[in-house]
């Protein structure tokens, strides 16, 4: 957080960021979007895996990324037809 915050406000900050609860919740929420964008890829005939990734960024806040591994599928290519199973899934598709 930046330095010209009222350090009051960077704690509370701070403690709702590293809240369990918090974390946890962004993880369920991250899981339930991967099942998902995993459903849809393979209806469509993919093959990509999603990974959930967590942690707190350097400016503090809490973040659980959903993660695939064959960008080809999710953007497409020349070979590869997109399937968008990630974008899809967080709109909830």
């Amino acid at each position: 957080m930046a330095s010209d915050y009222d350090p009051m406000l960077e704690k509370i900050w701070v403690k709702a960021n590293r809240d369990p609860k918090l974390r946890k919740t962004l993880e369920m929420r991250a899981r339930a979007v991967a099942a998902r964008a995993t459903e849809i890829s393979r209806a469509e005939g993919g093959t990509a895996n999603y990974t959930v990734r967590s942690g707190i960024r350097p400016n503090g806040r809490a973040f659980a990324d959903v993660v695939s591994d064959n960008g080809a599928e999710e953007q497409g290519t020349e070979e590869t037809p997109r399937i968008n199973a990630l974008r899809r899934a967080v709109r909830g598709g």
